[in-house]
C-alpha cells in the first residue's frame, strides 16, 4: 500500500465515514415515516374510491325502483297478473307495445342500462328490450302467449326469485342473460331485479342488466395517490367460477363495461400474493415477490343484502416512496467523494517527501514494460539498491528470452511459407488439367464439324471457338493466380461485376462434362432472367470457384441416378438481410448424388483430400474454391440435403450503390496497403 494511500485510509475511517453512515441513517429513517404516511393516505383514498362506486350503484338502484312506478309498467300489471293464472289478458298485444315504446325511450335517454326483461311469475320473459330495441325473437311454451328468451325452467332459480325482498333491488345472474351472453363471456355485474306485486299478489319481475359504464368512469376520475394503478377483483365463495375474477384492472386496460371472454384470477395475480394476504386481513398491504411494487387493499360490499364483495387494490411502484430519498443519498454520497478527494489530495503532499525514493523505482518499472531503456537508481537505501539490481538482472533475462522467441517464430512462418507454396504447385497440374481437356474435346467437335458444308455447321464452330477462347483464358487466369501467390504480390484489385455477366457462360463451360454424365443444370436460365444485382471481385477467379463446385455436383450426380428428379443440378439465387441492413446474396447448388459421408465431413475442405480414385484428383478444387469466397469477403458451407444429395451454400455481399463500390473498393486498397 502506497503511503499516501495509508493516510488517505485512517483520514477517510476517522472523519468521513461516521459523517456519511449518519446521513444515510437519517435518511432510511425520514423515508420509512413517509412510507407510513404514504399507507395512511392510499387507505383512505381507497375508501373514498369504495364510497364513490356505492353512490353510483345507489344511483342506479333508485333509477331502476322508479321504473314499477311508472304508468306504462302499472298498465302492464294486470297482464302480468292474468299471466300468473295461464290466461292471457285480453289487451295483452296493446300493453305489451305501450310498455315496450316506453323502455325503448327510456334506455334512449338514460344509456347506464343494457337490458330490460319483464318476467312472469315462472321467471319467462315476456318483453326484452335490448340497446333500445325490442327483440324479435318469439318462442311458443306452455303459456298462451309467446315469450322472448328460452323457456329456461330452474327450481332453484325460481326459488331464489320467490324470495327476494320486496321494494328492493336485488342482485342475481339470471340464467336468460348467461344464455345471451354466452358461456364464454362472464357477466360482472348481475341483473338488478324488482318484485312486481298487484293487488297484493306478486305477479312477475323487472330485471336489468346494468352495463358499469358509470362504474367506469367513476373509477376514471377517481384520485391515484403516487401514480398508483387500480385493480378491483370479486369475492363470492359460493361461485367458485366468480371468486376472485378480476373486474376492473389499469394495467390491462380491462373495464367493467367490456365483456371478459378470459377470467382472470386474483389466486394467480402476482403469484396469489395478494390473494394469500386477504385471507388474513380483509384490507392491509403487501409487497409483490420481487418488491418493487406495493399492493394496498380493501374489501368493500357493494351489493345490498348480499356476501358477495369485492377487493379495491391500489398498486404503487416502491420507487414512488424511494425516489424522493435516492436522489437525497446522492448529493450525500457526492458530498462525502468530494470530501475524499480532498482528503487524497492532502495525503499526496504529506507523504511525498519520505515517498520519492519509491516512486522512482515504479516510475522505472514502467518505462521498462514500454520497451525502453531503464534508468540505473541509485539511493541510500540497502533495501532499495537490492530492489534496483535484481529488476536490472530481470530486464536482461527477459530481454534475451525475447530475441529467441522471435528467431523461433521467423524460422516457423518461413517453414509455413514453403508448406504453402509446395501445396499450391502440386495443385497447378489439377487446375490447368480440366480447361486443357475441354480444350481437347471441343478440337476434336471442330475437326468434325469442319467435314461438314452447312451455314448451321459454320455457326456451331463459331460458338466452340468462343467458348474455347473462354477456357484459355481461364487457365492463364489460373496460373497467374499460381505464380502472383508463389512470389508474395497481392492480389488484383477487386472491380464491380454483375452477376448475370458471372453466370451466363457458367453454364457453357461446363456442359460438355454434365452431357457425358448425363446430367442437366437447372436454374441458370432463370437467374440469368432476374434483375441483375452487383458483387465486387475477381471475375475468373469467382469463375473458377463456382466452375470447381459445378464439377463437383456434376461428377457426385453420375455416381447416383435419382429418377424422381431426372439427374438434376438445382442452382438458385436469393437476396438476404444480415448484419447492420447489409444485403448479401445466397446462391445454392443442390445436386441429388450420394451425399457426404459423416466420417469424412470435417475434412473435404483439407488441401490433397478427396475421395477419387488416384489420377482422378488431387483433392485441391473445393479448398482453393473456399479461399477465393473468403477472399471476397464471403462464406461457403456444403452439407447433405434433405432428400439425398447434397446443397452448397454461396453467400457474397452485395452493393446496391456505386457509393456503396466505391467505399468497399477504399477499403480494400487500405487493406492491401496494410498487408505489404
Amino acid at each position: 500500500m502506497k503511503l499516501k494511500s495509508y493516510i488517505f485510509r485512517w483520514v477517510t475511517l476517522v472523519t468521513l465515514l461516521p459523517a456519511t453512515a449518519l446521513g444515510l441513517f437519517a435518511t432510511y429513517y425520514v423515508q420509512n415515516l413517509y412510507y407510513q404516511d404514504a399507507t395512511d393516505d392510499i387507505q383512505h383514498s381507497l375508501e373514498n374510491i369504495s364510497a364513490e362506486i356505492s353512490r353510483s350503484l345507489q344511483a342506479d338502484q333508485n333509477l331502476i325502483l322508479k321504473l314499477p312506478e311508472s304508468q306504462a309498467m302499472q298498465q302492464f300489471l294486470p297482464v302480468l297478473d292474468e299471466a300468473r293464472l295461464n290466461e292471457q289478458h285480453i289487451d295483452y298485444d296493446s300493453k305489451l307495445y305501450i310498455l315496450s315504446a316506453f323502455l325503448r325511450q327510456y334506455q334512449s335517454v338514460v344509456s347506464l342500462f343494457d337490458t330490460f326483461r319483464i318476467l312472469d311469475i315462472r321467471g319467462n320473459t315476456l318483453l326484452k328490450i335490448r340497446n333500445g330495441r325490442e327483440s324479435l325473437t318469439r318462442y311458443e311454451g306452455f303459456e298462451p302467449y309467446a315469450i322472448m328468451d328460452k323457456e329456461i325452467i330452474q327450481s332453484e332459480q325460481l326459488k331464489v326469485l320467490s324470495e327476494l325482498p320486496d321494494q328492493n333491488v336485488s342482485f342475481i345472474e339470471l340464467p336468460q342473460t348467461r344464455d345471451e351472453m354466452g358461456q364464454e363471456n362472464n357477466i360482472v355485474i348481475p341483473d338488478g331485479v324488482v318484485p312486481l306485486n298487484y293487488n297484493g299478489q306478486r305477479v312477475g319481475y323487472l330485471a336489468v342488466a346494468i352495463q358499469g359504464a358509470n362504474i367506469d368512469q367513476v373509477l376514471e376520475l377517481a384520485t391515484r395517490l403516487y401514480n398508483g394503478q387500480l385493480l378491483i377483483a370479486e369475492i363470492d365463495e359460493e361461485n367458485k367460477v366468480r371468486n376472485g375474477q378480476i373486474l376492473y384492472n389499469d394495467n390491462t386496460l380491462l373495464r367493467f363495461a367490456a365483456l371478459k371472454s378470459t377470467v382472470e384470477k386474483l389466486q394467480d395475480f402476482e403469484q396469489g400474493v395478494i390473494w394469500d394476504a386477504y385471507q388474513d386481513n380483509p384490507f392491509g398491504s403487501i409487497k409483490n415477490i420481487s418488491g418493487n411494487k406495493h399492493y394496498y387493499y380493501i374489501e368493500y360490499f357493494p351489493y345490498p343484502n348480499s356476501l358477495t364483495s369485492w377487493i379495491v387494490i391500489n398498486e404503487v411502484q416502491s420507487t414512488a416512496f424511494t425516489a424522493p430519498f435516492e436522489r437525497i443519498r446522492t448529493g450525500i454520497w457526492m458530498l462525502a467523494s468530494i470530501a475524499a478527494l480532498g482528503s487524497l489530495f492532502l495525503a499526496h503532499f504529506a507523504s511525498r517527501a519520505i515517498s520519492t525514493p519509491i516512486i522512482r523505482l515504479a516510475e522505472n518499472l514502467k518505462i521498462f514494460a514500454d520497451g525502453e531503456q531503464s534508468i540505473a537508481i541509485k539511493s541510500s537505501i540497502d533495501e532499495i539498491q537490492q530492489s534496483s539490481k535484481s529488476f536490472n538482472y530481470m530486464a536482461k533475462k527477459l530481454d534475451e528470452a525475447r530475441q529467441e522467441r522471435i528467431k523461433a517464430e521467423n524460422l516457423m512462418i518461413q517453414s509455413a511459407k514453403l508448406a504453402s507454396l509446395g501445396q499450391m504447385a502440386a495443385g497447378i497440374g489439377h487446375e490447368i488439367n480440366n480447361p486443357l481437356n475441354n480444350i481437347r474435346s471441343l478440337s476434336r467437335l471442330i475437326r468434325r464439324d469442319l467435314e461438314k458444308d452447312s451455314s448451321e455447321t459454320h455457326n456451331t464452330l463459331l460458338d466452340d471457338i468462343r467458348s474455347l477462347d473462354e477456357e484459355v483464358l481461364r487457365a492463364s487466369e489460373i496460373v497467374q493466380g499460381v505464380l502472383s501467390f508463389s512470389r508474395q504480390l497481392p492480389e488484383k484489385a477487386f472491380s464491380p461485376i454483375h452477376l448475370t455477366d458471372l453466370l451466363k457462360n457458367l453454364e457453357g463451360l461446363v456442359k460438355q462434362e454434365a452431357k457425358r454424365a448425363q446430367v442437366n443444370i437447372v436454374g441458370i436460365d432463370a437467374i440469368v432472367a432476374q434483375d441483375s444485382v452487383m458483387i465486387l471481385g475477381d471475375q475468373g477467379k469467382l469463375q473458377q470457384a463456382l466452375v470447381n463446385i459445378l464439377l463437383n455436383a456434376i461428377q457426385a450426380s453420375s455416381l447416383t441416378s435419382n429418377q424422381t428428379q431426372e439427374n438434376n443440378i438445382n442452382v438458385s439465387l436469393s437476396v438476404i438481410a444480415k448484419n447492420k441492413g447489409q444485403q448479401s446474396l445466397l446462391l445454392s447448388i443442390r445436386d441429388y448424388g450420394s451425399g457426404i459421408d459423416a466420417t469424412i465431413k470435417d475434412k473435404i475442405f483439407d488441401p490433397f483430400f478427396t475421395t477419387k480414385e488416384v489420377g482422378q484428383g488431387t483433392g485441391l478444387g473445393l479448398s482453393i474454391s473456399l479461399g477465393i469466397i473468403q477472399n471476397h469477403k464471403g462464406q461457403l458451407s456444403i452439407e447433405n440435403a434433405h432428400g439425398g444429395g447434397t446443397i452448397v451454400n454461396i453467400i457474397l455481399p452485395i452493393f446496391n450503390t456505386q457509393d456503396e463500390i466505391s467505399n468497399a473498393q477504399n477499403n480494400a486498397q487500405r487493406a492491401d496497403k496494410t498487408i505489404l
